[in-house]
């Protein structure tokens, strides 16, 4: 019996080793059923307490290994949601890409159509899929936003108002993310808070770029960041 104890206690010591926490869990189950016979006969009387516990260990690592491996089936995307994938959302695994996707909601704006107000609660995150936007702040046209940019995205890392206007420049498509589930979403996920913080991080430098500044002035940019003059 003294073989199933050290066969056990080898496995823990291996199972500590890998770091990979599906193969963690399968060594644990392998060891723990290692033990099974060893509290059965390593007394006058079988330890079925010891049992008991081992046998609900057992219970528990299985059914995590079940939603492990059901995590990490493999993803199917569509053509267009596979290249929104790779230009934009690429620091996300696919099965988290899939969450965020699950969450969205394609959208199509007229011509002229206002996508967010200035002084207004941002009530959605939105990725232009088709054509262009203008943002205005009191009246005045201050940047254009094009396919593959964020609308309302400083509003919502920073949960305030918008500070400028965006409107429809012509008919265009765009992925729309309610805020309140989103957060929620990146509440849950504290992995998947930061890489869409640092996916929009990305947009607004990018937004700063093209408006003028360059990495030569960190200041300003953090003074925009901080202010939220750029949506």
């Amino acid at each position: 019996m003294l073989a199933f104890l050290h066969t056990a206690n080898a496995i823990y010591l291996f199972a500590y080793l890998v770091r990979d926490i599906l193969w963690l869990r399968v060594l644990m189950v392998a060891a723990m059923l290692c033990m099974l016979p060893f509290y059965y006969c390593c007394a006058a009387t079988p330890m079925y307490e010891a049992i008991s516990w081992q046998s609900l260990f057992i219970a528990v690592n299985v059914v995590q290994i079940g939603l492990l491996i059901y995590e990490r089936r493999p993803v199917r995307l569509e053509d267009d949601e596979q290249r929104l994938y790779d230009d934009i959302f690429s620091a996300l695994s696919p099965r988290e890409f899939a969450k965020l996707l699950a969450l969205s909601e394609r959208k199509h704006a007229a011509e002229g159509e206002t996508l967010l107000k200035q002084d207004e609660p941002v009530e959605q995150l939105a990725l232009i899929s088709s054509g262009s936007a203008s943002v205005e702040l009191d009246g005045r046209h201050i940047a254009v936003v094009e396919p593959g940019q964020f609308i309302g995205e400083m509003g919502f890392l920073t949960e305030q108002n918008a500070s400028a206007s965006v409107t429809a420049r012509v008919p265009l498509d765009y992925r729309a993310w309610p805020a309140d589930k989103l957060r929620k979403l990146l509440r849950d996920q504290p992995e998947v808070h930061v890489k869409i913080h640092g996916i929009l991080g990305a947009d607004l430098v990018e937004k700063l770029r093209r408006e003028g500044f360059s990495a030569a002035h960190p200041s300003k940019l953090m003074d925009l960041y901080r202010s939220g003059e750029l949506e």
